[in-house]
C-alpha cells in the first residue's frame, strides 16, 4: 500500500513531466484551489491593517478589509480562472511560445511557473493518519539559482482522503484510482504560507503587469 509520501512524489513527477493526466487522477484541484482562495482571502482581509504597513504602494491593502473581501468575492472566478488557464499553459506546453507580460501573459505566467519549480526541490516530513485521511509536511527548498533564492522555503502541510481500488467520484471528476491510494486535497496550513507567499509576490510582481487579463 502506499504512502502520501508515494503520492506525492508521483505528483511532483507528473508535474515535472507534464502528465496532466496523472496529475489529475491525483489531485483534486479544484476544491484545493476553491478551499485554498477563501481561506487566504480571510488571511488578507484579518491582517490588512499590518500587510498595508508592510507595503504601503500596495493599493490591495489601502482600503481596508472590507473593500478587500469585496474585491476578491467579485473577481473570485477570474482569479481561480486566471490559475486555471495558467497551469493548462503548462502541462500543454504552450509556454513555450512566450514573449513578454502584455503580449501573452498567461504563456509568460505558465513560463514563469516553470522557472520557479525547476528552481525548487521537496524535502518529505512527518505523516499523520485519521481514518480515512492523512497530512503530509512538506518542505520546497529553493536552489541557489535567482527563483530559487527568491523562494527561499516554504512549508506545507497536505491533507490527502483515502480512495480504493474502484473508481471513484470526488468534486466534480471521476477518476480511477488503480493508480494510487491517497488522493490530495486540500493545504492545510494556508494561513501560515500566505505572510511568506505575499512577501514574494510584493517583490516579483511590477505594478505595471495588470491582472485586468481578458480571459
Amino acid at each position: 500500500m502506499s504512502s502520501p509520501t508515494d503520492e506525492l512524489k508521483k505528483i511532483l513527477a507528473a508535474i515535472n513531466s507534464r502528465d496532466e493526466k496523472t496529475f489529475a487522477a491525483l489531485v483534486d484541484l479544484k476544491p484545493l484551489m476553491d478551499v485554498g482562495y477563501d481561506e487566504a482571502t480571510d488571511v488578507l482581509a484579518e491582517n490588512c491593517a499590518k500587510f498595508h504597513e508592510l507595503y504601503p504602494k500596495d493599493l490591495f491593502f489601502k482600503f481596508g478589509a472590507t473593500i478587500l473581501r469585496f474585491y476578491n468575492d467579485k473577481f473570485r472566478g477570474v482569479h481561480l480562472g486566471l490559475i486555471n488557464k495558467v497551469i493548462a499553459a503548462y502541462f500543454d506546453g504552450s509556454f513555450r511560445d512566450a514573449k513578454n507580460f502584455s503580449a501573452t501573459p498567461i504563456k509568460f505566467l505558465a513560463a514563469e511557473l516553470k522557472n520557479l519549480l525547476d528552481a525548487l526541490h521537496a524535502e518529505f516530513g512527518e505523516e499523520k493518519f485519521s481514518g480515512n485521511t492523512a497530512t503530509l509536511n512538506v518542505k520546497m527548498v529553493g536552489d541557489n539559482s535567482e527563483y530559487g533564492r527568491m523562494i527561499d522555503s516554504l512549508n506545507f502541510v497536505l491533507e490527502f482522503v483515502k480512495v480504493g481500488s474502484e473508481a471513484k467520484t470526488l468534486g466534480d471528476k471521476k477518476f480511477d484510482s488503480a493508480s494510487g491510494n491517497w488522493r490530495l486535497v486540500k493545504i492545510k496550513n494556508v494561513e501560515e504560507l500566505v505572510p511568506p507567499i505575499l512577501d514574494i509576490a510584493e517583490k516579483y510582481w511590477p505594478s505595471s503587469w495588470d491582472l485586468g487579463i481578458k480571459l
